[in-house]
Parts: C-alpha cells; structure tokens; sequence
C-alpha cells in the first residue's frame, strides 16, 4: 500500500468512529466501507486511472453519503448533532473532484460535473470556494466561452452581482474578443440588469436617488469578493487592453431615471454594441485575410462585402434580442443600430440588406403595436414614411419594399381584425391600396 493511499485513508479513521458511535453504521459495515475505499484510493493511485474511476469513487461516496442521512433521520430523529462525520463524506467527494481535476484537467465534463456538486450544496459549500474552482478552470480554459458565461451568470443568476458579473465578461473579451456570443450574452446581461432594476424600484416606490442609492447598497451587500478579483490570468498583450478600454465600467452610476440617467435607457449595451460591431468587424478581416492584415493595411472589395453580410446577420440577433424586453424603450434602442446601418454604404454594396433596414425604419414606431391597441395615426405616419423612402427608390427596390410594406399590413392588423363590425379595418384597407 502506497503512502499516499494510507495517508488518505487515515483521515477517514475519525468518520468512521464517529459514525459507529452514533449507531448510524456498525462495525462490520464501516469495515466494509473502508475495504471500498482502499480499492478506490489504490485504482486511483495507479498509473492506468482514468476518469471514470474517480466518477465510480464519487458515486460510491455519494450513496455512502444518502444512507447515512437517511439513518440519521431514522435513528436520530430530531435531534441536531455536529459532529465529523456530519459533513466529512461530501469534503471527501469535493476532494475527490479536486484531485480528479487536477489530473485531468482538459475534461471539461468532470469539471463541470464538480460545479454542479459544488453548487448544490448551496450554503454549505463558501461562495468563495467556487470562486476558486472558477477561478482554477479559466486559468486552464481561457478561451472556452461557456465556462466565461457559466462563471458570469452564476455572479448575477445566483448572487445578484452585477458588478463581478461585468468584470468576468470584460475579462473573457479580452481573451474572445472574436466570439460573437460572448458579445450577445454581454448585451442580453445589461438588458435584463436594467430591467429588473426599473421594475424593482417601480414596486418599492424608490424615486429618490438617495433611496435607490440604499437600494443597491443593500443588494450588494453580502456578495462577498468578485470572482475575478484572484484571478491571475495569462496575459492578453497591451495591444488587446487597449482596444477594450472603451468598455463600461464594472461600477457604473445608476442611479435617477431613464430621463436623467441614460444607462437605464439601455446606453450600456449599446456602448457594448459599437465596441462589438467594430471589433468583430475588425476580427473578420484579420481571420480571412491572413498575412494580408498585417502587410497590407487596404481590404479589397470582396472581403469587405464579407464583414458587411457578417455584422448584419449579428445585428439581426441584436434585434430580436431587444424584442423580447418589452419593459425597456425599444424603439430606442433598436434606432440606434439602424442607425449603425445608416451611416455605412449598404445600399451601393448590399441591396437586399439595405432594403430590410429601409423597411425596419419604416415600421419602427408600430412594430409593437397590435391590433388591440392600434393607433391609425402612428401607422399613417409609417406610412408617409414609405412614401418618402418610396420616391428615392429605384423601381425595383419600390417593388419589394411594397410587397414587404403590405404584408406587414396584413399579418399585423387586417387578418386579426373584423372586416364586418371595426371601423378601423376600412381605413387600413384604403391604406393599403394606397402603398
């Protein structure tokens, strides 16, 4: 027996006399147990180990762990103990995990496997601790997304920590800054941060600065370090920092209202949104032009239609992602990316494209507007809007926007509402012949 082995199954010899001493195990069943154990600690100990050994070994303790606690409510009934043995055996899985991560450390399962413990456990097991887990697996995985992503929801899913939550996505930028998932979860973050804030204080009556300033500070209080504040990551280069400095501060003011405060109206994320459309852009052409982008500072015609149809299929997704906050000025904030668009040359390089946006500006003030509260104005001012865009319009582009125009019409307002007893449905039948 190695002296590892015997080191390891030492520490159980407390355990197991706790164990016998409470009646919960007897002697023959403790012997057992740690014959069990040996086996593990000697197959693990070896050479040929693999991970499924260890995933056995936690399986082993795990059972070994729900008879206990199921004789404990038996035997012991009500009555509270704090002994050894009422919180060794899921140290000894935890450790166990800790061991196979560190021998294994490319295994993203068994990593993952070993969170999910760590979270379950929920108040037994320190928010600090599984800082450390996360902290150890990005040292090892900086560029695997998902574990960034896991890491930042957990800061704010579980801990409502916004501010650690920013740090760990500006963090994981600065490694992925070519990801453009890591950019979309990035925005769908400050998105949803700004909704819950409004709505909660909406409930709670906080109008006051001073009393939303109280607000927060509670909130935060608790939360512990920031995850990344140990965090000794390997080096991304002066020239990466620095073409990420424009991101939000990890402790913005968000204090006042969407008329005083322009991060409740969704600035952050559109901030987040030009570095993003600038930077993947950026991503794009040094990825497909290869040495090219270092030698040669011109992008020829080709690659750049290439970044174009790229970035606009993102935006897209930006779209729809703002579509579904129905607490936040929408308008507003899809304005700004068509914006974007309009201060580019899509209409000479991407027709189509350009057309879609044409088409979304047109509607943009009764996108979300539905039958049961149809304003006829604001559809008769989207459609001198389409007029307007109508006579600058080649033939051909007059053509689809038409089409898309009265489809639109149709699907929205005139399938949904009564031809026979509404009102409303002539005059948006006689606005439709017009277009």
């Amino acid at each position: 027996m190695s002296s590892k082995t015997c080191y390891y199954l030492e520490q159980c010899i407390p355990e197991v006399d706790d164990l016998v001493e409470k009646g919960l195990f007897t002697k023959n069943e403790v012997s057992s147990i740690m014959k069990k154990r040996t086996d593990f600690e000697h197959c693990l100990n070896s050479r040929g180990s693999s991970i499924k050994d260890y995933v056995k070994y936690i399986n082993y303790e795990t059972q070994v762990e729900k008879l206990r606690q199921k004789r404990v409510k038996r035997i012991l009934q009500s009555s509270k103990t704090n002994s050894v043995s009422d919180w060794s055996i899921e140290q000894r899985i935890a450790f166990i995990y800790q061991r196979g991560c560190n021998k294994f450390p490319q295994d993203l399962k068994f990593w993952a496997m070993y969170l999910r413990f760590m979270k379950n456990r929920g108040t037994r097991t320190s928010y600090k601790k599984i800082h450390d887990v996360y902290n150890q697996l990005l040292k090892l995985h900086p560029s695997n997304v998902d574990v960034w992503i896991s890491c930042a929801k957990y800061e704010y899913e579980n801990h409502a920590n916004f501010k650690s939550c920013r740090t760990v996505f500006q963090n994981a930028l600065r490694f992925n800054s070519d990801v453009p998932r890591l950019w979309f979860e990035y925005i769908k973050f400050e998105l949803n941060f700004i909704t819950k804030l409004i709505n909660r204080r909406k409930v709670m009556g906080l109008i006051s600065e001073r009393e939303q300033e109280m607000d927060m500070a509670n909130g935060s209080a608790g939360n512990g370090e920031d995850v990344t504040s140990g965090f000794n990551a390997p080096s991304t280069g002066d020239s990466m920092k620095n073409s990420l400095n424009e991101l939000p501060e990890a402790d913005m003011n968000m204090l006042g209202n969407e008329e005083t405060n322009p991060a409740l109206r969704g600035d952050i994320a559109l901030t987040i949104f030009d570095i993003a459309m600038k930077t993947l852009g950026d991503q794009y052409r040094k990825k497909h032009m290869g040495y090219a982008a270092v030698t040669n500072s011109s992008v020829d015609e080709d690659t750049e239609r290439e970044v174009t149809t790229y970035l606009f299929h993102i935006t897209q997704e930006y779209v729809q992602l703002v579509d579904k906050f129905q607490d936040l000025r929408r308008d507003y904030l899809i304005n700004h990316i068509l914006q974007y668009w309009k201060n580019t040359n899509l209409e000479h390089t991407h027709p189509e494209l350009h057309w879609d946006t044409i088409f979304m500006d047109i509607t943009l003030n009764v996108r979300y507007m539905t039958a049961e509260n149809l304003d006829v104005d604001q559809l008769q001012l989207a459609v001198k809007k389409y007029f307007s865009y109508c006579s600058k319009l080649e033939p051909q582009a007059a053509k689809v926007l038409r089409g898309k125009m009265a489809e639109f019409m149709k699907e929205s307002y005139l399938d949904k509402l009564d031809s026979a007893n509404d009102p409303r449905y002539k005059i948006l039948n006689l606005i439709e012949k017009k277009l």
